[in-house]
Order: structure tokens, then C-alpha cells, then sequence
């Protein structure tokens, strides 16, 4: 559901970027954890016809022993799937040295591409160990053979930064060309905020070998019906809520996937039909 443009939210957000982060903080993971709340602030530029799969992102995903994805974000069409991961650093890092004269990028910006290049070359190297963990998200069961592609976004700086000339904007552009990696600033995240679909989503991280919601922003529609308990845990708040809300959630932990009409199990809309009670589920 799209939601109304909210300009103290925004405010708050931009007062943010500018203020110092906590003592002992790290900025951009103050930054994470805002936007991981106001997930509406959360852009996803790459989606594909079926829109953002399951309605969520998945907080600091483990590519590796030493490589962590801030977050990513998984959509597909008919036949293909993509999965976009994000890196967030600073928004005081810039992206060009303060020489106007020429168009050399700083050394912080060097440093956070070439992460985001790191991720590239570990997935080149470890595609099925990175899709292992991925696979339970990756559902329904028919589609998860179809192509995978792993697309990447570094998320720095001001626009001000990058638009102080003509060369710089070239520059810049020629960067994500020959990178892969898409650019944003977080002046892009506000300006997609404004003019682009403002959402909720839910977030879920990976707690050992199962996924959890870190977020529940809204109401699931679709993960209950594809993942069960082996591969998604529901804490005890979040199972109060669901059954509030009228969800099958006993059924769903004992394995009975939530199939029917969101909230209804697969056995219950099996004990349905053998009644012919089926439309008379709510």
C-alpha cells in the first residue's frame, strides 16, 4: 500500500545525515537502523514485474566469513530472479577530492567501491555457497531453477558532491557503467522517497540456519505460505499478533503451511472443501 508522503519523517532523515552518530556509533549504522524502521525509506530501484518478493529485506546478510551485505533484496518476474545487495557508508564520505579542478575520486569512495567489488569476485567464486543460504527465500519451489542475477548498490555521499561540474556527473556516470555497481546518494534515497511507490516491508535477517523477522512492518501475505518453521522462526510477540490478525499461526509451527487465503492452512482449506465450507473461511 502506498503511503502518504511524510514530511517530518522526512526531516527527521535529513536531520540524521547531518548530525554526529552516537559516541561509539558508527554513522551509517545509526543510518541502517532508522531506515530499518521507516522502511519506506528503503529504495528498490532494480524491482521486477512481481515487485519486491515477500514484502521484505533482509538485514546484513553473511556472503561470506568476512563479507556482510548491509542489506538485499530479492524480486523476480516469470523467469528470472535477481538479487540486489547494498552496501551503506557515510553520508559526510565524499565521492570526489575537494580538487574542483579535477575529477579524481577520494580515497574513502575508492575504498567503499572496491568493496562492493570484493562481493562481486566472492560471488563469482562462491555462487552455490551464497545461493545455499538465499534458497529457502527463494520460492516458490517451480521457479527456483529459473536464472539468478546479482546485481549491486553503493550507497555514499551527497549529490552536491558529485554534481559540482560536468566532469564530475561524467564521471560518475562512467563509474557505475564500468563498475556494475549502481550509485546512489542519499540524496537519492530522499528523492526516491518523494516522487517514487513509498511502502512498508518487513525485515529478516539470518539467525543461524533460519530466517527471522527482525521487522514485522506489516502483515506477512505470502512467506507463510512457502516457508515453514525449518527455514523462518516467528518469535512469541510476533505469534501473538498473528493470531490476533486471525493467522493459522499453531497450525503454520507444527508445519501446516499457511496456503489458504494467507491466513488459513493447508489442512483447513482441505477440511474446507471435503465440507463445502470452502467460501465461508474469513
Amino acid at each position: 500500500m502506498d503511503l502518504l508522503l511524510d514530511e517530518h519523517l522526512l526531516k527527521t532523515f535529513e536531520n540524521l545525515l547531518v548530525s554526529p552518530p552516537p559516541l561509539g556509533r558508527q554513522k551509517e549504522q545509526v543510518i541502517q537502523e532508522f531506515m530499518e524502521v521507516n522502511t519506506e525509506l528503503i529504495p528498490t530501484p532494480n524491482l521486477l514485474n512481481h515487485h519486491l518478493h515477500f514484502e521484505a529485506v533482509v538485514s546484513k546478510f553473511p556472503l561470506g566469513t568476512e563479507l556482510t551485505a548491509d542489506y538485499l533484496y530479492i524480486t523476480k518476474s516469470s523467469d528470472i530472479w535477481r538479487i540486489t545487495l547494498v552496501e551503506l557508508e557515510a553520508p559526510e564520505k565524499k565521492i570526489f577530492n575537494d580538487d574542483k579542478k579535477k575529477t579524481n575520486t577520494s580515497a574513502e569512495f575508492n575504498a567503499a567501491l572496491n568493496q562492493v567489488r570484493s562481493w562481486q569476485i566472492f560471488i563469482d567464486d562462491n555462487r552455490a555457497e551464497v545461493l545455499r543460504r538465499l534458497e529457502p527465500l527463494l520460492r516458490p519451489l517451480g521457479m527456483s531453477r529459473n536464472p539468478i542475477e546479482f546485481r549491486y548498490q553503493l550507497v555514499i555521499g551527497r549529490s552536491q558532491d558529485k554534481n559540482l561540474s560536468a566532469a564530475r556527473k561524467k564521471h560518475f556516470r562512467k563509474l557505475i557503467n564500468e563498475s556494475g555497481v549502481d550509485i546512489l546518494t542519499y540524496d537519492t534515497l530522499i528523492n526516491w522517497y518523494r516522487n517514487n511507490q513509498r511502502f512498508k516491508k518487513n525485515v529478516l535477517r539470518l539467525s543461524g540456519a533460519q530466517f527471522e523477522f527482525k521487522h514485522m512492518h506489516i502483515e506477512p501475505t505470502q512467506i507463510l505460505s512457502y516457508l515453514g518453521p525449518d527455514h523462518l522462526a516467528v518469535s512469541s510477540e510476533q505469534r501473538e499478533r498473528l493470531l490476533k490478525s486471525g493467522y493459522e499461526i499453531d497450525k503454520w509451527q507444527k508445519g501446516d503451511l499457511l496456503t489458504f487465503n494467507v491466513k488459513f492452512a493447508e489442512s483447513t482449506c482441505e477440511q474446507a472443501l471435503k465440507e463445502g465450507k470452502l467460501f465461508d473461511l474469513n
